[in-house]
């Protein structure tokens, strides 16, 4: 009899088990191979997911415009992306944007001037600042945050955009570009900025004056998930947290980790430096979508000519749940005429 009971407390609890087991959502999510895009690298390699009961399949493109068109597409459930491509692509499906599908902002994992650069050679046309390129060609990836950023430093510096040439390009092809003339300068980011130093070493030199601009980060998904799956993305954020406290506590070995990442990915590049990381919602993160807005009015990229309410961008609620002195922004949707 007694062994009976313990045949019969083994088959129940392999069954708990194994519901428990079954009830691990399996989830999609988009990163971009981007220093400041460290916190998912740190919560992938150190199964940090996991630790919140979340079975994550992790990829990484190469901009944020790829993973925020993946989420667009279905293929992912959550995605990181600049303000500049999430804005872009918020004002250009304005018209015929389902509530549901529409992506939102959960939060914001970064604030620094470390991460963007302008490169140009150390040969040929002399360019010490960014005034000095005026008259240039600028290559850049359209759609992507260098070219707000570049808008950026020709306001700061006061260069005149129409006698600038933007030459669109992907990011992997800007150090070549570079080197065979066909553009003065490049505006890049971090791991490519050391990657290109490493691939063409002295011939290469940072212009001055990239510290105007501080990047912000954004982990996003749909309206949809926010609202079916709230405790899904309350787990992901704690496991984005953790992400952030290694970073700051442990930083030689993770950095470490990144180069090496990098390296296996055909980045070249070391001594890399991480940027600001911190998990929140606050009011400079609305500044930077207002700025982003105005830009693309003066470009008259696509819907940008329309009213726009920012907030209605955000979804705040997963992480007001978990942390929520970290939301310093509204919480009622008010008409925000840009």
């Amino acid at each position: 009899m007694g062994l009976k009971r313990v045949l019969i407390l083994f088959v129940l609890f392999s069954v708990a088990c194994s519901s428990e087991n079954t009830d691990i959502p399996s989830l999609k999510l988009a990163g971009v191979n981007y220093l400041g895009d460290l916190p998912t690298l740190v919560a992938s390699k150190n199964e940090l997911f996991k630790k919140y009961q979340l079975d994550v399949d992790v990829s990484f493109n190469n901009s944020g415009r790829q993973s925020l068109d993946d989420l667009r597409a279905g293929k992912v459930d959550f995605a990181l992306v600049s303000p500049t491509a999430f804005t872009l692509d918020k004002l250009a499906n304005a018209n015929n944007e389902l509530q549901n599908d529409e992506p939102v902002i959960l939060g914001n994992l970064l604030h620094s001037t470390l991460l963007n650069q302008i490169l140009t050679t150390t040969n040929g046309k002399q360019i010490q600042t960014v005034t000095d390129l005026s008259g240039g060609r600028i290559g850049l990836p359209k759609g992507t945050n260098s070219e707000y950023i570049w808008w950026v430093y020709s306001v700061f510096y006061q260069v005149n955009t129409d006698q600038v040439d933007i030459i669109d390009l992907p990011i992997s092809e800007l150090g070549k570009a570079l080197i065979d003339d066909k553009v003065d300068a490049i505006v890049t980011w971090q791991p490519w900025t050391n990657h290109f130093i490493a691939e063409y070493g002295d011939q290469l030199k940072q212009v001055e004056g990239s510290h105007v601009y501080s990047a912000k980060w954004l982990l996003v998904t749909t309206r949809k998930i926010t609202e079916q799956n709230p405790q899904n993305c309350q787990q992901l954020l704690m496991a984005y947290a953790d992400a952030i406290s290694l970073i700051h506590s442990d930083t030689d070995n993770v950095m470490q980790m990144y180069s090496q990442e990098m390296s296996e990915n055909a980045i070249l590049g070391q001594n890399y430096q991480p940027g600001l990381h911190q998990l929140n919602l606050n009011w400079s993160l609305i500044s930077e979508l207002h700025q982003n807005i105005q830009w693309a009015k003066l470009n008259n990229f696509p819907g940008s000519e329309k009213p726009t309410n920012v907030t209605s961008w955000f979804a705040p609620e997963p992480l007001k749940a978990i942390q929520p002195f970290l939301v310093k922004i509204p919480t009622m949707q008010t008409e925000e005429n840009q």
